[in-house]
């Protein structure tokens, strides 16, 4: 029997057309690949060391060491006197006849987990982050109008390498970056509460603030912590994608309201919390997402006696509250000396960019402490020099005079796209210049398919979401959100006259 069999072939050793001899290594997985899949049998004859150096056309000692590891590892016993053997043992288990299986490429092709499991659907929204040919069409050439992000180009590099480089000396030196340590997130919480009394008029000290890789965790941590499955939860006609999905996810029904110039319609909430029981309700008051207008004052009165008048919690996502051009930006719902009722959710996105993960969730200290512990069965501490480099940067005023010198080129960059937009398309747009934020609404004419313009602007080398995306209804919407920070006046003429072009092609 061991004669018999053609051993190179039995091993795949050639899998990989390589002209190189097998190492001991490829031997190993050659045996391990035959007995799984039932070539070789439980208690199999393996040839002697040197006839199978011999077959395989390699050094003897090269099989004598995939002989000696195959044994460690259990695949194959040696008696004395008598050879290798594959491991009997294996006759108790269930192992797939050679005649039933396919070659080894085409089954890990085919793949698949057995078991059943719960997987989440996903909004259109994060195609363009994980769904491969969305990718593959990006070339160097390919301009993206994003939801709102900063130029990472205008981010001052040498004070971020400085400050990174004293955070590392700090936290070796204190011994932070040893697995648990708490010590940087306690500095980057202080900083953190003193930012946003002085910024936001937030009452917050450090106990009232959990930290987060980003607003997506935060926003998971915070409705995980609310939401059972049936419970109804409230969202804008036009909201953020991953929000609902995440509410979705927890087993909630949704509910929407509408928008206006003015806002979230209150009055539609309290309609509805006259109907049904209302869980939560999830915001984005100071500049709403995607339309970037802005609650009302008389509206947030209300909104904030709703919410004690019928038990339902807030949640309030302030995610580009740094930047606002008219006037004096306005302080979130959150800060109400007598609410009770709100959860505040904000990161540092907006200032420095996707890749410096760090959201907040403020809240009452009861809640933060549940949070905290909710957030322990997913990670025990984050990076301790990045928060270490991140206080720094807030408690020496590094952040405000970043933050100074962005706004003036994001307002110019605005006004730029207005122009743009306003030249290319005339009275086929409809533009609102927005009090803050690092996006434009554009509304255009119902003659226009924004669905249509926005495939078309693929061709084009143009990315830019469709305003259905941002509808948990999934319905047509004839507007898009427009990020202008992250490109210069130039870049965005161009990007603008390629959004032109693509709405003049037909279906």
């Amino acid at each position: 029997m061991v004669q018999m069999r053609k051993w190179r072939p039995l091993l795949d050793l050639d899998a990989d057309g390589s002209a190189q001899k097998a190492s001991y290594r490829k031997i190993v997985d050659g045996l391990a690949n035959a007995i799984r899949s039932g070539h070789l049998e439980p208690g199999a004859a393996l040839p002697g060391t040197r006839e199978l150096a011999d077959i395989l056309d390699v050094n003897r000692k090269t099989v004598i060491l995939a002989y000696e590891e195959a044994i460690i590892k259990g695949w194959l016993v040696s008696e004395p006197r008598r050879g290798t053997f594959v491991n009997a043992l294996f006759a108790d288990q269930a192992m797939t006849p050679a005649r039933t299986l396919q070659s080894k490429r085409a089954a890990n092709a085919g793949d698949m987990f057995a078991p059943d499991f719960m997987a989440p659907a996903l909004p259109p929204y994060f195609d363009d982050l994980y769904v491969p040919a969305v990718r593959a069409g990006r070339t160097r050439d390919t301009m993206y109008f994003d939801n709102g992000a900063p130029d990472h180009r205008l981010l001052p590099q040498a004070v971020l390498h400085r400050y990174y480089r004293n955070a590392m000396k700090t936290a070796f030196r204190s011994s932070w970056v040893k697995y648990g340590n708490l010590e940087s997130a306690a500095q980057l919480r202080t900083a953190l509460a003193e930012m946003l009394r002085a910024t936001r008029g937030l009452t917050a000290g450090p106990a009232n603030i959990c930290l987060t890789q980003g607003t997506q965790m935060a926003l998971h941590l915070a409705a995980g912590a609310l939401i059972r499955p049936g419970d109804v939860v409230l969202v804008e006609r036009l909201s953020y994608p991953p929000a609902w999905a995440i509410f979705r996810a927890l087993g909630a029904q949704i509910e929407v309201i509408d928008v206006d110039c003015d806002g979230c319609r209150v009055d539609q909430i309290e309609a509805l919390c006259s109907k049904k029981t209302v869980r939560l309700i999830y915001l984005t008051p100071h500049h709403q997402f995607p339309t970037t207008v802005s609650l009302r004052a008389d509206r947030r009165q209300k909104l904030l006696a709703l919410a004690r008048q019928h038990r339902f919690t807030i949640i309030e996502e302030d995610y580009d509250h740094e930047y606002h051009f008219e006037g004096r930006p306005y302080l979130p719902l959150a800060s109400d000396a007598g609410q009770r009722s709100v959860i505040y959710i904000g990161s540092l996105s907006k200032l420095l960019g996707s890749s410096f993960r760090c959201g907040f969730i403020v809240a009452p200290e009861n809640l933060i402490e549940a949070l905290g512990k909710n957030q322990l069965l997913i990670s025990t501490h984050g990076d301790a020099v990045m928060q270490k480099m991140l206080a720094d940067l807030i408690a020496d005023g590094e952040l405000r005079k970043h933050l100074r010198r962005a706004a003036k080129l994001y307002r110019a960059r605005k006004d730029a796209l207005m122009e743009s937009l306003q030249d290319r398309f005339g009275e086929r747009v409809t533009l609102r210049n927005p009090e803050g934020g690092l996006a434009l609404w554009v509304t255009f004419r119902e003659d226009i398919d924004v669905d249509a313009m926005v495939r078309h602007a693929a061709g084009v080398q143009l990315f830019v979401r469709s305003g259905r995306q941002f509808s948990p209804l999934d319905q047509p919407v004839n507007g898009l959100r427009l990020g202008f920070a992250s490109m210069t006046p130039d870049e965005l003429a161009l990007a603008v006259g390629r959004l032109h072009e693509a709405s003049l092609r037909k279906s």
